[in-house]
C-alpha cells in the first residue's frame, strides 16, 4: 500500500506581543519558537501509513500551491489568534481538491468555526489514534473528541486525562531551528489552580501531568544532536503545578546541562506562589538549571480583584514574591489585566506604579477577554454581558467581547496611556535598572552570532537611524559598570524595538479611525458651505471628495502594513459614508 502524503501546515500569527516579531528580524531569525505541537502530532503518525512532508510554518515561510497539489492529506494545528489563517490554509486546500485535518486549542473550543474535512479535538494523546485508525479503514467521521472516543487506547490519569510519558519526541528534523530564536519544550499540562478567565483547566484539567526527568533528558539530547543551542521555552500551564516531580527534574537537568557545557538556558511559566518561601528550593535549583526568566500571572495589584478572578494563589505580598524570585536570579516577566470586575478608577495609573517599583522590564498588560469554556464566560453570558468570541490577542487589542463594569471607552483611554508609559524608553530603562540591582547571580550563555547581529542592527536603529538617548546611555552605564550583562541589555533594547513597533502602530491604528471621521465632519461642513452656490457645485463636491480621500489614502499608508488591516474598515467606511451622501445630494437636487 502506498503511503499517505501528509503536508503539516502551521497558521501565521497576526503581530502580538508574544511573536517578538520585530526584535527577532534583529537576530536574523524569522519566529521566535517553532510548532511543537505539529511536530509533536508528526511524531505520532506511523511511518509505515504516512509520509511526512516538511512542516510549513507560514510564520518563517509562504505555503506554496505545489506543496497542496503534491500532498494527499493537510494537518494543521492552530491557537484561537490563529483562526484567520487556519481558514485561510483550509480553503486553499480544498481548491486542490484535499482534505484537511484540524486540532489545537482552536478548533478544539471553537469546532463550529471551523470548515476542516476532519477535527481531532482535545490532547492528541486521547483522539488522534482514534481517528487514524479510522481513517485508514475508510470509516472517519468528522469530529473526534475526548469524550466521543474509545479511551482505552491510552494511559489515563485518575481524572480521565492522558499520561504525557508516553509523548514521542518532536519531529525536529521536519524543521529548519535556524529560523527560531528559542525552542518550545513542554514538561507538564493542567494547573492545580482555576482563575475565572484562564482556559487551561477547560482544555487541560486540574491534574498537572509531567515528563519524567529521564524523558525531559532525552528531549534535550534530541535537540542537542540536531545542533540547537540557546534559548528553551518550557511551555508549560503553570511549571510548578507539580512541584514534587519539578523537584525530581531540577537535579537532573543540571547535571546534563554541566555534562554538556551549558548549551540551553531556560524560560518558563508559573503561578505567583513560586517567590513563596517553601518554594526556595526550587528557584535555587531552577538558576543552578540554567533558568533565567519565569512568566508570571500577576493581573493586578489589587487584592480585591485577585479575590474576584478566582487568584488566591496571588494574595499576600506581591512585591515580595517577585523580589524573591529576582534575588534567586530570575527575571520576572509579568501579564496584567485591565477591565476586570472590581476594578477601580486609577488601577491603570496603580499597575503602572507596581510595574516600575519591582523592575518588571517586560510587562504584559492586556484588556480582559473572556474565552470560550472558562467561568468568566458562561458567568458573563448568564449575566447578558458577552457580546461574542475573543480575537485571542490579550495584549495590544483595543476592545472588549463583554461589557465591562467600569465605562469602556474610559477604560480603553487609560490602557492606551498606560502603553504609552510602559514602553516609553526612559521608562523602560528604569526598570532595566531597578532589576539588575536586584537579581542574584544567573548563567550567562555565550554570545553568539546572532547576538552579534543583534548587535549591530540595534545600534543601527536606536543610535543612527532614530536616535534614542535613553538607550544609548544605558547600553553604555552596561557597558562600563556591568559588561558580564551587556549581551542582556541589548536583548533588553531588541525587545523594547518589538514593543514600541507594536505599540506605535496600534496607537496610530486609533487615532487613523477619529481622524477618519473629522475628516468626514469636514466633508459635510464644506459641502454645507457650497449649497449656497449653484454653479458647478457637484464638480466642487467632487473636489473636496478627492481632497478628504487623498488625506485619508495617505496617513493610511503611513500605517505600519501589517498593522492597516486594523483600518481598513474605517477607510472603507469613509469612502462609502461620502459616496450615500452624495447620492443624498443628487437626490435633493434632482427633487428641485
Amino acid at each position: 500500500m502506498q503511503r499517505i502524503k501528509v503536508l503539516p501546515v502551521f497558521p501565521e500569527f497576526p503581530p502580538s506581543f508574544w511573536s517578538y516579531r520585530y526584535g527577532v528580524k534583529m537576530l536574523g531569525k524569522k519566529a521566535t519558537m517553532p510548532p511543537t505541537g505539529l511536530a509533536t502530532v508528526a511524531a505520532m503518525l506511523p511511518e509505515e501509513h504516512f509520509d511526512l512532508q516538511r512542516i510549513v510554518d507560514m510564520n518563517v515561510e509562504p505555503l506554496r500551491d505545489e506543496q497542496l497539489r503534491e500532498a494527499d492529506i493537510i494537518f494543521t494545528s492552530s491557537m484561537i489568534v490563529q483562526r484567520k489563517s487556519n481558514e485561510e490554509i483550509i480553503e486553499r486546500a480544498h481548491k486542490f481538491g484535499k482534505k484537511v485535518v484540524s486540532g489545537g486549542p482552536y478548533p478544539t473550543s471553537y469546532h463550529e468555526q471551523v470548515s476542516a474535512d476532519y477535527l481531532v479535538l482535545g490532547e492528541a494523546e486521547v483522539t488522534l489514534a482514534p481517528f487514524l485508525n479510522d481513517f485508514l479503514g475508510g470509516k472517519a467521521r468528522r469530529i473526534y473528541t475526548e469524550k466521543n472516543v474509545e479511551r482505552d487506547l491510552t494511559q489515563l490519569t485518575k481524572g480521565g486525562k492522558p499520561i504525557v510519558t508516553n509523548t514521542p519526541i518532536p519531529r525536529w528534523d521536519l524543521l529548519n531551528l535556524n529560523n527560531y530564536y528559542s525552542m518550545a519544550v513542554q514538561y507538564s499540562r493542567g494547573c492545580p489552580f482555576d482563575c475565572e478567565f484562564c482556559d487551561i483547566t477547560a482544555l487541560f484539567g486540574r491534574e498537572s501531568r509531567t515528563k519524567t526527568p529521564e524523558q525531559m533528558v532525552r528531549e534535550f539530547d534530541a535537540l542537542y544532536q540536531a545542533d540547537w543551542r540557546g534559548a528553551i521555552f518550557l511551555v508549560d500551564d503553570n511549571f510548578i503545578g507539580n512541584a514534587p516531580n519539578v523537584r525530581k527534574l531540577l537535579p537532573a537537568l543540571e547535571e546534563w546541562q554541566k555534562k554538556n557545557g551549558y548549551p540551553f538556558s531556560f524560560l518558563t511559566e508559573a503561578s505567583v506562589n513560586l517567590g513563596n518561601r517553601n518554594f526556595s528550593d526550587i528557584l535555587n535549583g531552577m538558576v543552578k538549571a540554567g533558568f533565567d526568566h519565569v512568566f508570571l500571572g500577576i493581573e493586578s495589584p489589587d487584592p480585591d480583584v485577585l479575590k474576584k478572578m478566582d487568584k488566591g494563589q496571588n494574595l499576600g505580598d506581591l512585591e515580595e514574591k517577585v523580589r524573591n524570585i529576582q534575588k534567586a536570579g530570575l527575571e520576572v516577566t509579568g501579564g496584567f489585566i485591565i477591565g476586570a470586575d472590581g476594578e477601580k478608577e486609577g488601577a491603570a495609573e496603580r499597575l503602572f506604579d507596581f510595574v516600575q517599583s519591582n523592575g518588571i522590564v517586560v510587562p504584559m498588560p492586556g484588556l480582559l477577554t473572556a474565552l470560550k469554556d472558562t467561568k468568566l464566560y458562561k458567568r458573563l453570558e448568564k449575566e447578558g454581558r458577552l457580546r461574542g468570541d475573543s480575537s485571542g490577542n490579550h495584549t495590544h487589542s483595543l476592545g472588549f467581547n463583554f461589557v465591562p463594569e467600569r465605562e469602556e471607552q474610559t477604560l480603553i483611554g487609560e490602557y492606551k496611556t498606560l502603553l504609552g508609559k510602559l514602553f516609553d524608553s526612559k521608562n523602560y530603562f528604569e526598570r532595566c535598572r531597578t532589576l539588575n540591582e536586584r537579581r542574584g547571580d544567573f548563567h550567562k550563555m555565550s554570545v553568539t552570532k546572532a547576538d552579534v547581529k543583534a548587535f549591530f542592527n540595534i545600534v543601527y536603529e536606536k543610535v543612527i537611524r532614530h536616535p534614542d538617548r535613553e538607550f544609548t546611555k544605558y547600553l553604555l552605564e552596561t557597558a562600563v559598570h556591568s559588561p558580564s550583562i551587556f549581551p542582556v541589555a541589548v536583548a533588553q533594547g531588541v525587545k523594547l524595538h518589538h514593543f514600541q513597533t507594536m505599540t506605535k502602530a496600534t496607537l496610530a491604528v486609533e487615532e487613523y479611525k477619529g481622524h477618519v471621521d473629522t475628516l468626514y465632519e469636514r466633508f459635510q461642513e464644506r459641502v454645507a458651505d457650497m449649497k449656497k452656490e449653484t454653479h458647478d457645485f457637484f464638480d466642487r463636491v467632487s473636489a473636496a471628495e478627492k481632497e478628504i480621500v487623498s488625506e485619508a489614502r495617505r496617513k493610511y499608508g503611513k500605517i505600519h502594513s501589517d498593522f492597516r488591516a486594523g483600518a481598513r474598515g474605517a477607510y472603507k467606511n469613509l469612502l462609502q459614508r461620502v459616496s450615500q451622501y452624495k447620492e443624498q445630494l443628487a437626490g435633493v437636487q434632482s427633487a428641485v
